[in-house]
C-alpha cells in the first residue's frame, strides 16, 4: 500500500472534531473495524465543491470515489436525471469493483463537502481491505437487484413513505445476511435494536409466556420489515424471531435507521403518532409527535416572493395550532402592510411584534431586535409551541442565511426558478429540504426533483391582494393558483400529499372521472397524477385544467369515440385534440405534476415521459400494439404504458406522494356485447376474424387487469372497479360509464378519507 502520510490523511479523531462521527455508524465506515477504518481514512481528504460542479464525470477510468458529507448532488446519464443524492451516499465505487468506466455523471446542487479517496488509492484499498471489498460487493449486488429489492421495500407502508434517495441510503447502510433454517434472529428481552427486512425465505414470530413457554404468533415472508418499534421506543424486544427456512435478510444498523427517520420529519412525526395512538409508551411518543414544526423559507434570488410564501405557509399550517412568522425583513413588511409594532421580550430575547388583523386568526408576526439572536428566538418559540404549533422563518433573499438559524429549523423551504435547481445552501446530515419551484414555460422538471417539492404557478394577482388588502386568506384560497400551491406546500411539509395512479382500460377510463369527482367532494386533494393509456388522457386533462376539463371530456365523448377509431391509422389527431384541450401546456408547467407512462418495446423498459407537451406524453402512452401505432422517439419506440405498468402506483411513489391511490378500472373478466355482423357469402370469414380479434383483446385486457392489481399493491388504497356490460371501445358512452361507476367511486372516496384521517397507511401491525 502507498504511504498514507504523503496525503496527510484523516483520522477518526478528525471526524469527531468536525462533528461528523455519524459517518462511523451510518456509512460504509461502520462496516469496518478500527484498523480498517484508519487505513481508509488515511487515504481520504476533505473536498469542497461549489454549486454546479462535477463530482464524478461519466466515462472515466479509475475515477475518485466520494462520500457525501454535506450538500446535495444530482445523478444524470444520457441527459436523463436518475437520482438526487445527499449526505451518506457513496459515489464512484462500482466502476472500481468491476474495472469499468463510470456510467453516470454526478453534479452538485449546492455547496457540497465530501470525503474524497483518489481512484488509485481506492483500488488499492479494495484489494487490501477485505471488509471494504465485501461491503462494495454487497452494495453493487444490492443495486443490481434494486428492482426486486425496491419492490420488497415498497410493500412496507413505512418504507413507502421514503423516497428513492433515502431507500438508496438504506441499501448503502444495509448488509445482506444469509441464515439457515432454525436460526435465531431476535430474542425476547434483547437490546439489539437493528432493523431487518426479509428478502428471501420466511421467519416465525413467537411470544413468551410467564413460564417461558413459546407460542407461534405468525410467520412472514419477503417484504416484511421488523424490529423498528423497539428501536423507536428504546425498549427490549418483546418476541423471539427465528428463520423457518433458508432466509436472506437485509440488516440495517439501529443508528443508520434512526438517522434515516430523523432526516424525514413528516415520517418521524407520523411514526410516533402511531405509537402514541397504540398506547405504546404514550407520553414519550406524544412528546415527539406534538413538537412544533419549524420551517425556514429562503431563496438565493431576490424578488421571488419569499416573504409572501412564508406568510402563506403560516396560514396553511394554522390547522396544526398557533403559527408564528419570524420575519427577518419585518420592519419593511410592517410598513408595507401598515401594521403597528411594539417591543417585547421572549425567553430573554428582545423582539418586535406586529399587530396583525383579527382575520388572520392564530397567526402571529414578530422578529428579533437583533438578527444575531434569530436562532435563539426560533428555539424559544419551538419550545413555546410544543403543543403542535408552527414556526415559519422568512429569511432575507440572496443573503447567506445564518447557519445557527438553519440548524434550528426542521425543514428549509428553498424557493427557486424551475431552471435553477442549485442552491448556495449546503444542508448538513439530517437536514430536510423542500423546493418551492417557480414555473417557467418550456422548462423540464425531471421526476427525481419532484419529491419534496411543490410547483408555484404565476399568480401575481393573489400576491398583490395580500399586500394591498392584508388578506392573508387569499394566500390559501383554493380558487387561486397560488392558494392551491401554498396549501400543497403545507401538505408536503406534513407528509400528507396524495397521488393518483390511473390505469388503462379504454372507454372504462371514464370511471376515473367518477373517482376524481368523488375525491373532490370528500375534500381529498390530489398532488400528483400518473396515467397509462386512457388513464393518461384523463390524468393529463385533470392536471392541466382540473375537473372543468374532465367535464369537457365527458361532453365530447362522441368526439373521443371518433378519435379512437381514427387512431388505428394515426394517433396524431388524438394528440392534436389533447393539445387544443390543454392549450399546448408543457408537462413541466402543470400545477399538479403529471407523468404519462409508456413502454419502449425496443429496450423493454418502462418510460415515464417528462419532456414535451401533455399531449405528446398522452400520445406516447396510448399506442396499443396491433391497433394503435407506436411513437418513435430517438432510438425508442413507445407504446401503451398499460402493457408494462397498467396502474403506475410506483411512478406516483417515485414522484413523492405520501398516500397513493391506485385506480384499476379493467374488470377481472371483461364483458360486453360481441360484434354483430351482416349476412353474406363472406360473413363467416368476417365472424371468425372479428372473433379472433375480440378474443385477443379480452385476453390481453384480462392480463392487464391482473397486472394492474399486482402493480397497485404499492398503493395505500386501490379503487378496483367492477362494471359489467360495457366494452373498452364504448367511448361514446362515456357519460353512461361515469354514472354507472359513481356509486363505487363515492364509496371508495369515503373509505380513503377515513384512511387518511387515521394515517392507516403507516399502521405498525405486529412489530
Amino acid at each position: 500500500m502507498a504511504d498514507p502520510r504523503r496525503r496527510g490523511g484523516l483520522t477518526v479523531q478528525a471526524l469527531l472534531d468536525h462533528g461528523v462521527d455519524w459517518l462511523l455508524d451510518t456509512t460504509f465506515l461502520g462496516k469496518l473495524d478500527a484498523a480498517d477504518q484508519a487505513a481508509v481514512l488515511a487515504r481520504a481528504s476533505w473536498h469542497d465543491f461549489r454549486a454546479n460542479e462535477v463530482v464524478v464525470e461519466a466515462d472515466v477510468a479509475r475515477a475518485d470515489v466520494h462520500l457525501i458529507v454535506a450538500g446535495q448532488a444530482l445523478v444524470t446519464a444520457h441527459e436523463q436525471v436518475l437520482a438526487r443524492l445527499g449526505p451518506g451516499h457513496l459515489v464512484g465505487e462500482r466502476a472500481h469493483l468491476r474495472g469499468e468506466r463510470t456510467a453516470a455523471r454526478v453534479t452538485t446542487l449546492s455547496p457540497t463537502r465530501t470525503l474524497r479517496i483518489p481512484g488509485p488509492d481506492f483500488a488499492d484499498l479494495l484489494a487490501s481491505v477485505d471488509a471494504l471489498h465485501r461491503y462494495v460487493t454487497d452494495l453493487v449486488e444490492l443495486r443490481e437487484r434494486s428492482v426486486l429489492l425496491l419492490d420488497l421495500l415498497l410493500r412496507d407502508p413505512v418504507l413507502r413513505s421514503l423516497g428513492r434517495e433515502d431507500l438508496e441510503a438504506l441499501l448503502q447502510a444495509g448488509q445482506l445476511v444469509r441464515l439457515p433454517a432454525g436460526e435465531s434472529v431476535l430474542t425476547a428481552g434483547g437490546r439489539n435494536h437493528d432493523v431487518y427486512l426479509v428478502v428471501r425465505g420466511r421467519v416465525a414470530v413467537y411470544s413468551r409466556g410467564a413460564e417461558g413457554a413459546r407460542e407461534l404468533l405468525t410467520t412472514n415472508g419477503p417484504g416484511w420489515l421488523f424490529g423498528y418499534a423497539a428501536l423507536l421506543l428504546d425498549v427490549p424486544r418483546t418476541a423471539d424471531i427465528e428463520t423457518t427456512e433458508a432466509t436472506e435478510l437485509l440488516r440495517v444498523r439501529d443508528r443508520a435507521f434512526m438517522e434515516l427517520v430523523s432526516r424525514n420529519p413528516p415520517l418521524q412525526r407520523r411514526l410516533y403518532k402511531q405509537l402514541a395512538d397504540l398506547n405504546l409508551r404514550t407520553e414519550e411518543a406524544r412528546a415527539l409527535v406534538s413538537k412544533a414544526m419549524v420551517a425556514a423559507v429562503w431563496s438565493r434570488h431576490a424578488g421571488l416572493g419569499t416573504t409572501t410564501l412564508a406568510y402563506g405557509l403560516a396560514a396553511a399550517l394554522r390547522s396544526r395550532g398557533p403559527a408564528v412568522v419570524v420575519d427577518l425583513g419585518g420592519a419593511e413588511t410592517a410598513a408595507r402592510l401598515r401594521l403597528e409594532t411594539t417591543p417585547e421580550r421572549i425567553a430573554g430575547v428582545a423582539v418586535v411584534r406586529a399587530a396583525v388583523p383579527p382575520a388572520w386568526g392564530a397567526v402571529e408576526v414578530l422578529w428579533p431586535a437583533e438578527a444575531a439572536h434569530t436562532a435563539a428566538l426560533v428555539r424559544a418559540l419551538a419550545t413555546r409551541f410544543a403543543d403542535g404549533g408552527s414556526v415559519v422563518v422568512a429569511l432575507r433573499d440572496a443573503a447567506a442565511p445564518d447557519a445557527a438559524t438553519i440548524a434550528a429549523a426542521e425543514t428549509v423551504v428553498f424557493l427557486r426558478w424551475a431552471d435553477d435547481p442549485s442552491s448556495e445552501l449546503a444542508l448538513e446530515h439530517g437536514g430536510h429540504r423542500v423546493d418551492a419551484v417557480r414555473l417557467q414555460q418550456g422548462v423540464e422538471l425531471p421526476m427525481a426533483t419532484t419529491r419534496n417539492a411543490v410547483r408555484l404557478p404565476p399568480d401575481g394577482a393573489t400576491a398583490d391582494r395580500f399586500w394591498a388588502a392584508r388578506d392573508l386568506d387569499a394566500l390559501v384560497d383554493l380558487r387561486r393558483p397560488l392558494g392551491r400551491a401554498v396549501d400543497r406546500l403545507g401538505r408536503v411539509l406534513q407528509g400528507r400529499t396524495v397521488g393518483v395512479a390511473l390505469g388503462g382500460g379504454g372507454a372504462l377510463g371514464f370511471a376515473h372521472v367518477s373517482l376524481l369527482r368523488a375525491l373532490h367532494r370528500q375534500g381529498i386533494p390530489i398532488d400528483y397524477v400518473a396515467g397509462s393509456s386512457f388513464g393518461s388522457v384523463v390524468g393529463g386533462l385533470y392536471a392541466s385544467g382540473g375537473l372543468d376539463l374532465l367535464d369537457e371530456l365527458v361532453r365530447r365523448a362522441a368526439r373521443v369515440n371518433t378519435l379512437a377509431l381514427g387512431a388505428m391509422i394515426s394517433l396524431a389527431p388524438l394528440e392534436g385534440w389533447v393539445r387544443a384541450m390543454t392549450a399546448e401546456r408543457a408537462l413541466g408547467t402543470t400545477e399538479i405534476p403529471f407523468f404519462p407512462v409508456a413502454l419502449d418495446v425496443l429496450g423493454g423498459q418502462q418510460v415515464v415521459i417528462t419532456r414535451g407537451t401533455v399531449a405528446e406524453g398522452v400520445r406516447a402512452s396510448c399506442g396499443f400494439p396491433l391497433f394503435y401505432p407506436a411513437l418513435p422517439r430517438g432510438v425508442r419506440r413507445l407504446v401503451d404504458g398499460g402493457i408494462v405498468n397498467n396502474v403506475p402506483a410506483s411512478v406516483i411513489w417515485d414522484a413523492g406522494a405520501n398516500f397513493i391511490i391506485g385506480a384499476n378500472i379493467i374488470p377481472r373478466f371483461p364483458s360486453g356485447r360481441g360484434a354483430r355482423l351482416g349476412r353474406g357469402p363472406l360473413a363467416w370469414v368476417e365472424e371468425r376474424t372479428v372473433a379472433r380479434f375480440d378474443d385477443l383483446l379480452r385476453s390481453v385486457f384480462m392480463m392487464m387487469s391482473q397486472m394492474g392489481r399486482d402493480r397497485a399493491s404499492r398503493a395505500d388504497y386501490v379503487f378496483d372497479l367492477e362494471l359489467e356490460g360495457y366494452l373498452i371501445s364504448d367511448f361514446k358512452k362515456g357519460a353512461e360509464i361515469l354514472a354507472a361507476a359513481m356509486p363505487q367511486a363515492e364509496e371508495a372516496a369515503i373509505s380513503i378519507a377515513g384512511l387518511r384521517e387515521r394515517d392507516a397507511s403507516l399502521r405498525l401491525g405486529q412489530r
